[in-house]
């Protein structure tokens, strides 16, 4: 229980807490998973044997390993779920905040990668859903930011290049969901995609999506390129000859996926302090607050782990480099003990 969490207001100003408990079992099905919803009085479960909601329950689906919500709405993740016969192809489900009949969230759709609303196919290992993350979208002419954007990561994709297979290369999906509970997807980010500029070259094990951060920057405005934020978390990614140092791209949640992305490293001198290091996995802590994207290095080179906070202007294609603020123990009144510091930021 706990294993994954989002909080939040309702657009009428109401706090929320989502809980996942993928480990959850329903009846016979061990580890088939759920999620609680917490909202004033409001105490409830959902799940894959509730009403109306996608999927049926089964052992190992996980359901409730990620998830995500802002004002308008909710999304519950299944990344072990089989579609079709194959094995860990993932799905999710998409929630209002609007209470069902029955007392849960209302399900409005799910997601899986065998529906045509989405690019590519189910295969076995996509683990689609593993990450995921909501804010609110206002389009133009609309007069509040009643609609959403929702990335969600996939990274256990195989993206092959020329004869290359390159298993769990990894790839995240924008999707919009709009006011009236429908949905059509946006853009598919992986890298090294010619056609939209993507930077980077989708390898073996790179594992793009594994974490994934989204963020409305001007929340009461038209959204735009520029207020629109997103980072993806690719841990695998090596830099250079070092294995698993990872790494973290940003973009815009609107517009050419290459035409506003930016690369971070270890040391590249954009804000991420220290060299790379091999096992430091960069990109599998991210976390965006209104002015900081927080990335954390639970694996060094600190002995205790750190997390970082990067000014947007560090993370925005073009943005000018300022100063980063590190947390780690040791410094800043933070004990010097424990381990892993950095693991998980919100």
């Amino acid at each position: 229980m706990g294993h994954a969490v989002a909080a939040g207001e309702t657009a009428a100003g109401e706090p929320y807490v989502v809980i996942g408990v993928p480990g959850e079992s329903l009846g016979t099905a061990t580890k088939a998973g759920m999620a609680f919803y917490l909202r004033g009085k409001i105490n409830a479960s959902v799940h894959q044997d509730k009403t109306d909601v996608p999927g049926a329950a089964e052992t190992n689906d996980g359901f409730g390993t990620s998830v995500a919500a802002d004002a308008n709405h909710i999304a519950v993740g299944a990344p072990n779920e089989d579609i079709g016969g194959d094995a860990a192809s993932g799905n999710l489900a998409v929630f209002s905040h609007t209470l069902h009949a029955d007392g849960p969230p209302k399900p409005l759709f799910g997601l899986d990668q065998d529906l045509d609303s989405i690019s590519g196919g189910a295969e076995a290992g996509d683990e689609f859903g593993k990450s995921l993350s909501l804010t609110e979208y206002r389009p133009s002419g609309a007069t509040a930011a009643t609609d959403s954007i929702l990335a969600i990561g996939s990274p256990g994709e195989d993206l092959a290049v020329g004869d290359a297979p390159n298993p769990d290369a990894g790839r995240v999906i924008l999707f919009r969901v709009t006011a009236a509970g429908a949905g059509s997807q946006l853009a598919e980010l992986k890298q090294g995609t010619a056609d939209d500029d993507v930077s980077g070259s989708a390898e073996s094990g790179d594992r793009m999506g594994e974490t994934v951060t989204a963020i409305n920057t001007a929340p009461r405005s038209v959204s735009t390129t520029a207020t629109m934020k997103l980072t993806v978390g690719v841990p695998g990614e090596a830099v250079g000859s070092v294995a698993r140092a990872g790494a973290v791209h940003t973009f815009s949640l609107l517009g050419t996926p290459g035409a506003n992305d930016r690369w971070l490293e270890a040391g590249d001198g954009d804000g991420i302090p220290g060299a790379p290091g091999a096992d430091q996995a960069v990109g599998s802590s991210v976390h965006f607050t209104g002015t900081s994207l927080h990335v954390g290095m639970p694996n060094g080179p600190s002995t205790y782990g750190a997390l970082h906070a990067l000014p947007l202007s560090n993370v925005t294609a073009g943005g000018m480099v300022a100063a980063v603020t590190t947390y780690q123990p040791g410094t800043g009144g933070l004990p010097a003990a424990g381990s892993r510091f950095g693991y998980a930021a919100r």
